[in-house]
């Protein structure tokens, strides 16, 4: 059982940020409520573009040293790991919280045209096709779909719109991951939406990724790597590149190094190693390689939303607020603000 193999790992559990808790749907802080999707989107961007020099470069070994180069541009520009959760914020202001799969797929031919790969750039040609959601991600039409990343970078937006209800993030993220994907990705998607909306209740990292696992069903994909990595942490509890070399072993056999698999459990290994601590947490995700961009800004956000923006550490609390849409065509503005971003985050998550 997960919950046996934590106790070896989790001998003092701590809990990080903000000794309040935001409470329940029907009893939200909105204040508490913006401050923490403000401080997830802030470290989302800040991990993003750190990611970005160095993914794909560590995937036999994990990188050198003990420390990962923040990258603090004076704006963000958008980038897979963000940009498609902007665009369905906009998709959902426009046409509500639960848009039909025909309308997400004329949004995504308006504006989703540069910037996106693998798995996500087949279903945008697919739609090109006449095809439609959810099918635009069945393995069938779109193989890299079974095995690829993809939905688990696009769907942490989920957790944010439902604070205080997994269930109902889980159900977004694998509604809107369905857009790419048909493996364990979605999979994935649903359990990091988990953790985010447990965050706004539960401040302690260990007792978000039991909780997660706990809700996993019988099938599911990644149940056994999270009882994998917890058991590897529990043999390994100060060494993360013993873990790494395990994981390696063991889910580093999909076609490439944007697999979700592999990049899942390291998400994980970084999170139990990280233990709250933001910068630790994204050193690590970067430092064991393969897709480093996406482990660090999935972790990054999750964090950032357990400490809450006014409690950020520097250089994170001093991050860029500017967001310049590089990538998406139509009419969405070409500059937008992360505090924006936020706030539009908590306006839908208060009509949910």
């Amino acid at each position: 059982m997960f919950t046996a193999l934590a106790v070896a790992v989790a001998a003092a559990l701590i809990v990080v940020g903000r000794s309040a808790t935001i409470g329940s749907p029907s009893a939200l802080d909105e204040a508490a409520y913006l401050d923490a999707v403000h401080g997830s989107w802030v470290a989302t961007m800040v991990a993003n573009h750190s990611g970005l020099p160095i993914e794909g470069i560590w995937l036999d070994e994990p990188g050198p040293g003990d420390t990962i180069e923040l990258v603090l541009l004076d704006q963000w520009s958008t980038d897979d790991d963000t940009h498609v959760e902007w665009l369905d914020l906009h998709i959902m202001e426009t046409y509500g919280l639960e848009p039909s799969f025909e309308q997400i797929r004329d949004e995504w031919v308006d504006h989703l045209n540069g910037d996106i790969w693998v798995a996500t750039r087949r279903a945008r040609d697919l739609m090109d096709e006449g095809v439609v959601p959810p099918e635009t991600g069945m393995a069938e039409v779109n193989p890299e779909g079974a095995w690829a990343i993809d939905a688990q970078l696009e769907t942490e937006l989920f957790g944010l719109l439902s604070p205080g209800n997994p269930d109902e993030a889980r159900r977004r993220a694998r509604r809107f991951g369905s857009v790419t994907s048909s493996g364990p990705a979605l999979d994935a998607s649903a359990f990091y939406a988990h953790l985010y909306s447990r965050a706004f209740e539960t401040r302690n990292v260990r007792s978000l990724l039991d909780d997660a696992r706990s809700a996993e069903p019988d099938d599911s994909i990644v149940a056994p790597i999270v009882d994998d990595v917890v058991s590897w942490v529990a043999a390994n509890p100060d060494n993360w590149r013993a873990t790494r070399a395990l994981i390696a072993d063991t889910y580093d056999t999909d076609p490439e190094w944007w697999a979700s698999r592999v990049n899942f459990a390291v998400t994980i290994m970084a999170l139990l190693y990280g233990d709250g601590d933001l910068t630790e947490t994204v050193t690590i995700a970067g430092l064991a390689g393969w897709d480093a961009d996406n482990n660090m800004t999935t972790s990054a956000g999750l964090i950032g939303l357990i400490i809450g923006f006014d409690d950020l550490p520097e250089p994170w609390a001093s991050a860029s607020d500017i967001y310049f849409n590089e990538d998406l065509s139509g009419d969405l503005p070409e500059f937008d603000s992360v505090l924006n971003i936020a706030e539009r985050t908590v306006a839908l998550g208060l009509a949910s």
